[in-house]
């Protein structure tokens, strides 16, 4: 049965029971923060055409396409041939619905164009390609399609193969030949295009490894002949994502991992591989794997036969100290991972970037919802388990992500709410503070400050109770578990939640008042020009605010006390530098960062 979004309507969940409701987004923030660029014609491109997305951008490679509205993205596919995939969905090249009111259930979406691509001069070539339905996103219906079309010497598209929806866990791999002679032309095009139901983020279907080459034997095609990442590298902490770096001093045996597990897949290369990590912290290197040598040699099988290579005998291990260098109360560490491979093995996919970040804030999320999570009784708790290192900490704020879907409960109040630990569950309630939710557009976090800032210590619990059956819908990550430590309570007792995926809900402690980070602030007033030179403008919703300004060490630069919604600063004293501006009143305090140049 298809998905129609009309404005009375709920949205059509994924998988849901009677309490627990997981459902599909009606948008894709990542995008929506994105400058799309619209790809002019480029020269014309030689044989051989690769793209395996692996590269670290949500939007495609300008040299090679020329018109595309596909998210690339490391988390919608399962078990891809390299890391990184474009997606196609329902949605608009800038994330978001193209039509909530669609005529039919299935209509074009889209659109993938290639650059111009010389194939003039030779006699055959051929398309390959690996594409999957559904992988971690909305399996398309049956009326839903993927489409692969070609443009012929007369300008004319020609549709060369489709595939009609389904629900897939392993890509296919498609092969074309490429021979008939209204196709071998200087200005050869193919686009690939989705049908989808174009009122939100549904109906998805992963593209991988797009290769065009000329034909010499059939053997050119038999071997992918790619050694590959398959995922993003996993955060070097047993429980958390991130963490205060407060919390992780002292503690580093019982947070960090012994080891860490990175699966590879080897498309029928060599199956001499060499892995080596690289830790750095503001650009300079502290820490190398394997402690001896330049790098680990392993033996890597192909995927046919061994499926992906997981380090597991031996693992990854490193020491304790590998974060070991503290020089701020916050930190980023950069993880770089290479793989050394062949010397025809396609390079772009051999280095994988992870970001460790040591802020203010507890996290078990990776940043980006892939659903909506959300509780439909009136009255229900929810509540997610946080340990905590160091005692006598005060809650200062609570960060949580709720995505914009079609029934909006921005007017609708919970209870944000804290409890004490009983026995493994949540027990008395510690504190409690009536707010909304609030729906950002570009997929950042709201920050709800504490209005009385409170000691807490050992195990806490932070969510909310809820004074309606209505989906509040917590931005929910599919590809992080942590499902051990999210409670829910209908009135008969608190429960585990029974899907794997982790609420996007984060705690900020520390002992003292703090700036928040540029990854912790939201955009709740207007702030230009950004970057800025001499001048600063920063409108407000509120007449009267203190608005202050910090630099990045959290020391307060100018404050001003304002009676007007629009105030200007005078900059020409400040140094090139990033800061943080602070806008506080009587409901709330806010932050936004700024570029001064």
């Amino acid at each position: 049965m298809r998905k129609f979004t009309v404005l009375f309507f709920i949205l059509v969940s994924l998988s849901s029971s009677s309490q627990e409701i997981v459902s599909d987004l009606v948008c894709n923030p990542v995008l929506a923060d994105y400058k799309h660029k619209v790809n002019p014609s480029k020269s014309t491109l030689s044989l051989p055409f690769i793209d395996d997305f692996s590269y670290d951008s949500h939007q495609v490679d300008n040299d090679l396409w020329m018109e595309s509205s596909v998210f690339v993205n490391r988390t919608y596919s399962i078990k891809p041939p390299t890391i990184g995939v474009a997606t196609f969905d329902g949605l608009d090249a800038n994330g978001f619905a193209r039509n909530f009111f669609p005529s039919t259930s299935s209509e074009p979406s889209d659109t993938l164009i290639s650059q111009m691509i010389d194939l003039s001069g030779i006699s055959s070539a051929y398309f390959m390609f690996y594409y999957q339905a559904k992988g971690r996103g909305d399996a398309p219906q049956q009326l839903d399609k993927l489409v692969l079309e070609f443009l012929n010497d007369t300008l004319v598209w020609e549709q060369i193969w489709f595939a009609n929806g389904q629900s897939m866990t392993e890509f296919e791999r498609k092969v074309d030949t490429i021979n008939e002679a209204r196709f071998l032309h200087n200005s050869f095009q193919f686009r690939f295009r989705n049908y989808a139901t174009i009122s939100g983020n549904f109906d998805h279907w992963n593209v991988d490894y797009v290769k065009i080459d000329e034909l010499t034997s059939t053997s050119d095609f038999d071997e992918l002949n790619d050694v590959s990442f398959v995922y993003s590298s996993p955060s070097f902490l047993k429980r958390y994502t991130q963490m205060p770096l407060t919390h992780f001093k002292n503690n580093e045996a019982n947070e960090l991992k012994d080891s860490i597990d990175i699966l590879i897949r080897n498309n029928d290369a060599s199956i001499n591989v060499d892995y080596q990590f690289n830790v750095f912290e503001n650009n300079n290197q502290f820490y190398h794997y394997p402690l001896l040598g330049v790098s680990r040699n392993v033996s890597i099988l192909d995927y046919d036969t061994i499926g992906n290579f997981s380090f597991n005998n031996p693992p990854i291990y490193f020491q304790s100290n590998v974060f070991s260098s503290f020089q701020l109360d916050t930190t980023t560490f950069v993880v770089q991972n290479i793989i050394g491979t062949s010397t025809p093995d396609r390079k772009e996919n051999d280095t994988l970037y992870h970001t460790q970040k040591f802020h203010h804030t507890f996290a078990y999320d990776d940043g980006t919802a892939e659903s909506a999570y959300g509780l439909n009784v009136d009255g229900a708790k929810l509540a997610y388990q946080f340990k905590l290192n160091r005692p006598d900490e005060k809650l200062r704020a609570v960060q949580m992500y709720f995505p914009q879907m079609l029934d909006a409960v921005n007017n609708i109040p919970f209870d944000l709410t804290v409890w004490d630990n009983n026995n493994g569950q949540p027990g008395d309630t510690l504190y409690t503070q009536r707010v909304y939710p609030v729906h950002t557009e570009n997929g950042e976090f709201h920050t709800y400050i504490i209005d009385n800032p409170f000691l807490v210590s050992g195990t806490i619990y932070i969510g909310w109770k809820q004074s309606t059956d209505d989906l509040l819908n917590i931005g929910f990550d599919k590809n992080n578990e942590a499902n051990n430590y999210m409670f829910y309570n209908i009135g008969s007792g608190w429960l585990n939640s029974t899907y794997p995926g982790a609420w996007m809900i984060r705690p900020i402690v520390s002992k003292d008042p703090i700036i928040l980070s540029s990854e912790e602030i939201v955009d709740d007033f207007k702030l230009y020009p950004n970057p800025a030179n001499s001048e600063l403008f920063i409108e407000t919703n509120k007449q009267e605010n203190i608005i202050s300004i910090y630099n990045i060490q959290g020391v307060l630069i100018k404050r001003i006390t304002s009676n007007t919604a629009l105030n200007r600063f005078n900059i020409d004293n400040l140094a090139s530098a990033i800061y943080i501006v602070e806008v506080e009143n009587s409901e709330n305090r806010i932050y936004q960062k700024i570029i001064v140049k």
